[in-house]
């Protein structure tokens, strides 16, 4: 197991490596690993063969607690890789940095930790300020946000998607909503993505309460 767990700690760091193919496999790894948790499937991840069903949880929650610390401590130097990486790679990068971003503001990252040790009263909550959450969570919006205009349909949809889950957590905007729903918005005009129908009206409809607030905003501005 504790080779399972390097595994996966080497993993999160290969996401900084300087060929775009390598970097882009390990976010889209951290990303399966991501989704299956929040999602509760287990399918079959490296490393699970050696975990029994009961401890199944708890060994994923540490491995992704571990990468989350991981992404959010090297945003930075994540957001200045993914920018020279070619589109294609670019879109998998997006949700694992928007997540992690999700799970320190929110706190969620203290719960996993807690799960991945249950009965461990050591475990100590992470002890960020508020301030140093709002502008990790702002300097990953700052990056994402002009990529909502971009002209590749896929990329829209994956930001505009991501977009609206960040601005639902503390320090998150509702104008970051706004631009997120337009866009997605736009590609149903434009007849993209039609087999996403379900998934856009499932999340603009979710988040129409920020649209709301963000157009209050921009009405206040003008």
């Amino acid at each position: 197991m504790a080779h399972a767990t390097t595994w996966w700690g080497r993993l999160a760091e290969l996401a900084l490596d300087s060929a775009d193919a390598v970097a882009a496999g390990a976010f889209e790894a951290l990303a399966r690993l991501f989704q299956e948790l929040e999602a509760r499937r287990m399918s079959r991840l490296a490393g699970d063969k050696l975990v029994d069903g009961e401890g199944a949880l708890a060994v994923r929650a540490q491995w992704a607690a571990d990468a989350i610390d991981f992404i959010w401590s090297r945003r930075n130097m994540l957001i200045a890789r993914s920018m020279v990486m070619p589109v294609e790679s670019f879109r998998v990068t997006v949700y694992p940095l928007v997540h992690a971003a999700k799970m320190v503001a929110s706190g969620v990252v203290n719960t996993l930790r807690k799960i991945a040790k249950p009965g461990d009263n050591s475990v100590a909550d992470s002890m960020e300020s508020s301030a140093e959450k709002l502008v990790g969570v702002s300097d990953i919006a700052s990056h994402l946000l002009p990529f909502v205009s971009s002209l590749d349909p896929p990329l829209v949809f994956e930001v505009g998607i991501n977009m609206l889950s960040l601005a639902d957590v503390p320090g998150g905007k509702p104008e970051w909503a706004s631009a997120a729903i337009i866009a997605i918005l736009t590609l149903w005009d434009r007849q993209e993505f039609s087999s996403m129908r379900e998934t856009i009206v499932r999340a603009v409809v979710t988040n129409l309460h920020l649209l709301d607030l963000g157009m209050q905003v921009l009405n206040q501005s003008l």
